[in-house]
């Protein structure tokens, strides 16, 4: 038997773009995201910082005197936990993710990944889509021999799109 075949990978470093889209815009077109509305906040993110989290719920299915339990597959609960650089820079992460929470106004996040981050988006690539409400910052505790960060929940309030196509 022949020994099987490795799937090549994809390096994550400078190859992801986390972009702010306005609610309202359409944040699957390269023209809004390579626009002036757009905000790009990947590099105001920290180390492990985008916590993006899909889980998905057991429905039970058990059975008079069998043996072994059975299941289904539940309803999927997804969460997104924001860690930024604390900052002042009004073009920061911090401080958009603080507009939107304060204003409480609903908003989107594009996140491209496996392309360099210092390519304009183009039609065809592939992001997810995320839009929700930004909640309020959670300043962290100092760290030794680090920065000052905070947390962002963003509590989504559509259904993510995942791997969508790029459009003009």
């Amino acid at each position: 038997m022949a020994i099987e075949a490795v799937p090549a990978s994809t390096q994550s470093d400078g190859r992801w773009r986390i972009t702010n889209v306005p609610s309202g815009s359409n944040a699957k077109s390269v023209a809004i995201l390579n626009g002036v509305t757009a905000k790009p906040i990947t590099y105001g993110i920290a180390n492990g910082g985008w916590n993006h989290t899909k889980t998905q719920a057991t429905v039970e299915d058990k059975r008079l005197t069998l043996i072994q339990d059975l299941a289904r597959p539940g309803r999927v609960t997804e969460t997104l936990e924001v860690t930024v650089v604390a900052s002042a820079d009004p073009d920061s992460a911090d401080q958009i993710l603080q507009g939107l929470a304060t204003s409480g106004a609903e908003s989107q996040f594009v996140a491209r990944k496996a392309v360099d981050n210092a390519a304009t988006h183009a039609v065809g690539q592939k992001a997810d889509l995320l839009t929700g409400v930004v909640g309020i910052r959670r300043p962290q505790a100092p760290t030794e021999n680090g920065v000052d960060t905070a947390i962002y929940s963003v509590f989504l309030t559509k259904p993510t799109e995942d791997q969508v196509a790029l459009v003009a």
